[in-house]
């Protein structure tokens, strides 16, 4: 069964989690096997830049369901998605064995 989760997102919200800044990240449908690992695919990059940990939904807000980040790791060099079983990035989230 997969244990991590592939999430489609852009650069900056990327680079905000991967900061440190944001602590939340809003879904509107959340996965649903979760607390899990995500990896960060940057929509305009089509590439993995980085890796989180996701928490169970907190709260639902005008933006969605918040999920908590802890755990946030850079990519020193982008990993491909072919590496994770993907040919192109997700729509939103996809499964994948971590």
């Amino acid at each position: 069964m997969p244990n991590a989760v592939v999430l489609a997102i852009h650069a900056d919200h990327a680079d905000a989690i991967l900061d440190g800044t944001a602590r939340f990240e809003h879904r509107t449908v959340p996965p649903k096997r979760l607390p899990a690992r995500a990896y960060l695919a940057v929509v305009e990059e089509r590439a993995i830049v980085g890796e989180c940990d996701l928490g169970a939904p907190t709260r639902r807000s005008a933006q969605g369901w918040a999920l908590p980040i802890t755990k946030p790791r850079r990519y020193r060099v982008p990993r491909a998605l072919s590496e994770f079983g993907l040919a192109k990035v997700p729509r939103s989230f996809r499964y994948v064995e971590g």
